[in-house]
């Protein structure tokens, strides 16, 4: 009785925190900002459906069980919420999407034998992480190589679910090839290396690497945050690291060629300042403030 009272408090916490994550960033202007916090919020939920299945096999009861199956459909399903633009209008649509669904995995557990409580979880499971794939797939807000690693990620671990429920209905169910590919085990090895693949998939957001080196022969541009510690007393420390990240992406939309530098981003035409300015305003809706943080210097030609 006290491990399902404690289970439910956590799981109470993990929702008001997700709430709190959320809501106060749906009017965000940094889409990178809101990637990063509800991804983390994402992990938590990973973390905490992984404990409360332990919890839940050393006796924790029927509860313990539901509330880790709808944590561990709530995972994909953030991740979902987390490559929408905050301003979307469907993060709303989505956060109902992943409250419909862990209730419905939530209630089946209870409601349905083991089997078929099973199937509906890893449907559950398989429709999240393929809707997160087609999302990122999409996504222009992170890194284009953060979108391929979460893409391909979430987009393999849903196919995989559906060979796990396919293989499950047909006379290949309890051979050594089902226990060897889909068995609990194997099961928990896919989906830790999907967790780590995501981690991955944040750290590249984090990274934002240079596409290349510059050629050194022709003019270059230098685009950066002209008073640095003005901009981070104003934005905070991980405000204007997703900034600087959402800069350098911008930049490389209107120069490919386009190379990370201190605080900026270098870029190989004569005048790029209102070039990459307009592509903040208009496709990450920066507003004329954060714009007025930007200034350019003009670097000349270098030896290589």
């Amino acid at each position: 009785m006290v491990l399902s009272i404690g289970l439910t408090v956590m799981c109470v916490a993990l929702g008001v925190s997700m709430i709190g994550v959320i809501l106060p960033q749906l009017g965000s202007r940094v889409p990178l900002h809101f990637f990063l916090r509800v991804t983390s919020m994402a992990g938590v939920l990973a973390v905490g459906s992984t404990a409360m299945y332990v919890l839940a096999f050393q006796g924790g009861g029927p509860l313990a069980f539901a509330l880790a199956s709808a944590a561990m459909v709530l995972a994909p399903s953030m991740l979902c919420i987390a490559v929408t633009p905050p301003r979307s209008p469907r993060v709303r649509l989505l956060v109902a999407f992943a409250a419909t669904l862990a209730l419905v995995v939530a209630i089946t557990s209870f409601a349905l034998e083991a089997s078929a409580a099973l199937a509906v979880r890893v449907l559950a499971v398989a429709a999240a992480c393929a809707l997160c794939a087609v999302l990122t797939a999409r996504a222009r807000t992170i890194p284009r190589r953060s979108s391929i690693v979460l893409a391909a990620t979430t987009g393999g671990f849903a196919v995989y679910s559906l060979l796990r429920v396919a293989v499950s209905l047909t006379p290949l169910a309890g051979t050594p090839l089902d226990r060897m590919l889909f068995s609990v085990e194997a099961a928990g090895v896919v989906a830790t290396a999907s967790v780590l693949l995501t981690g991955l998939a944040v750290v590249l957001v984090r990274r934002s690497p240079a596409l290349g080196g510059p050629d050194r022969t022709a003019t270059w541009t230098r685009v950066a945050f002209g008073d640095w510690p003005r901009a981070r007393t104003e934005l905070g420390a991980d405000g204007l690291l997703a900034l600087l990240t959402e800069l350098r992406m911008a930049a490389r939309e209107v120069d490919p060629s386009a190379v990370d530098v201190y605080r900026g981003v270098e870029v190989s035409l004569p005048s790029a300042l209102p070039a990459v300015r307009s592509r903040l305003r208009d496709g990450y809706g920066w507003r004329a403030a954060q714009l007025s943080l930007l200034s350019e210097r003009a670097d000349p030609p270098r030896a290589s």
